[in-house]
């Protein structure tokens, strides 16, 4: 016990690099923008506000969604402080332990779950005024876990016999967040899953036979899908099918983005169409519509290259790490960030089915950005106690 101890002692002081500034600095750009966007979408413009400027708009927030969403900031930058105190190599000798209370967490949302419709994804708090969703922190778990996992094999996984484990470990987790009916989450888990196998190396075998699973799955899972998740594909493809019922998300953030045009209406502005409550979920999964019609083209321009610099910071870093479970985790981070940006945006504009998954630092919710400020020290972890630095 006591040469355990010392050994993880060891590996707490065992810091050779330094921060990765430029991810540092893109995350904080996203996280400011996150908050303003968070302000912008809650806010009354046709209330009286008190006082000028900044006060002025604070004043007429039509919620504390600002407020919580800042305290949920702070307590982000502490998660990045806690999991960057221990060198990244104690997680992975911990994996059995991390993955056992995510599967844990998962397994009591579906017996003590809020609900919301038919999603059993969230427990509630503070007299159930605030809910939190265990699944996005099992998201960073799962990611580790698997990293470890993976690592275990010196080189590409090549013969099914080693795949199968691999397999099994993902597919726990995935099923009991489908039993949560969180249809979205899971297809992030997936696309965790599906990008770090990618950066590990598999058995071209093995990829096909995967991508004609999937797509037989996906074929033969649609009988089983309720009418709403049904309608929402059949939205996608034909956008004029609905534009009332299931079909009025997309239809409204599509017109809400165009009236944005070049330069946009302004920050905290009158006469915007969301601020008129047209587009729903507004500062949640649609907030990138919002934000779009107050910043306009080139604003989104701007997020959207901040996006891009984001992952594309995450893939050069997961090439340079020479660590194979190092590697592994910040592939893990960049297809969970790649793939929640792509869809949320995706969705907005209508070239992706709606799924509900929040945009990264943008959209309103505490437990998805204490995951993801979680996940960007783990990154910043994995980089800092490398033996080489990493450029």
């Amino acid at each position: 016990m006591l040469r355990s101890r010392h050994r993880y002692l060891s590996l707490a002081d065992r810091s050779r690099g330094k921060l990765d500034w430029p991810l540092v600095l893109i995350t904080a750009a996203l996280v400011i923008i996150g908050l303003i966007s968070v302000a912008n979408a809650t806010m009354d413009p046709y209330a009286g506000g008190e006082g000028t400027g900044l006060f002025s708009v604070l004043s007429r927030l039509t919620s504390n969604s600002f407020y919580w969403q800042l305290a949920w900031v702070g307590a982000g930058v502490v998660a990045i402080v806690l999991v960057m105190i221990f060198d990244y190599r104690i997680y992975g000798e911990l994996a059995v332990y991390v993955y056992g209370a995510a599967l844990l967490l998962l397994v009591l949302v579906l017996f003590h779950s809020a609900g919301r419709g038919n999603v059993k994804a969230w427990f509630t708090w503070l007299g159930g005024n605030r809910s939190f969703q265990p699944s996005e922190l099992c998201k960073v778990a799962i990611i580790v876990s698997l990293a470890w996992h993976i690592s275990r094999h010196n080189g590409p996984i090549l013969k099914l016999k080693d795949f199968l484990p691999v397999l099994l470990h993902f597919i726990i987790p995935f099923g009991l967040v489908i039993a949560q009916d969180d249809v979205g989450t899971a297809l992030v888990f997936v696309a965790i899953f599906a990008g770090m196998l990618f950066i590990s190396g598999l058995s071209w075998k093995i990829i096909l036979g995967l991508g004609l699973t999937g797509a037989t799955a996906c074929v033969a899972v649609w009988p089983f899908l309720s009418e709403f998740r049904q309608d929402r594909v059949l939205n996608f493809l034909d956008p004029s099918r609905d534009t009332s019922n299931t079909g009025y998300h997309v239809r409204y953030s599509k017109i809400a983005v165009g009236s944005g045009q070049v330069t946009g209406k302004g920050l905290f502005k009158e006469g915007a169409i969301s601020q008129l409550d047209f587009v729903p979920e507004k500062h949640t999964d649609f907030i990138f519509s919002v934000t779009a019609e107050s910043v306009g083209f080139i604003g989104c321009l701007l997020i959207v290259a901040l996006y891009f610099a984001l992952i594309l910071r995450l893939f050069y870093l997961s090439y340079k790490v020479k660590d194979r479970f190092g590697s592994l985790i910040v592939a893990g981070v960049a297809s969970m960030f790649l793939f929640h940006i792509f869809e949320n945006i995706g969705m907005t504009i209508g070239i992706m089915p709606v799924t509900g998954i929040p945009l990264p630092f943008l959209s309103y919710g505490g437990s998805s950005m204490l995951a993801n400020l979680a996940a960007v020290g783990l990154v910043l972890n994995v980089v800092k106690r490398q033996q080489r630095t990493v450029l």
